[in-house]
């Protein structure tokens, strides 16, 4: 979600509408960078990365004689 060149309310308004349209175990990863002005959130999927840990640990597993 990135927006340009809107105003306070807006971006207040958006932010709560996006917000309010994801399910409530939703995972978010939000930037914030003062320095160049701009809030940044996006939606984090749990479920790929679990995945990906659980083949990592038993690549390791299997490597291990």
């Amino acid at each position: 979600m990135e927006y340009t060149g809107i105003n306070k309310e807006t971006a207040g308004r958006e932010t709560k509408n996006f917000l309010d349209s994801c399910p409530e175990d939703t995972v978010f990863k939000m930037v914030i960078n003062s320095k160049r002005g701009y809030l940044r959130i996006k939606i984090k999927n749990p479920g790929k990365s679990r995945i990906r840990r659980l083949i990592g640990k038993l690549r390791r597993k299997k490597s291990n004689p």
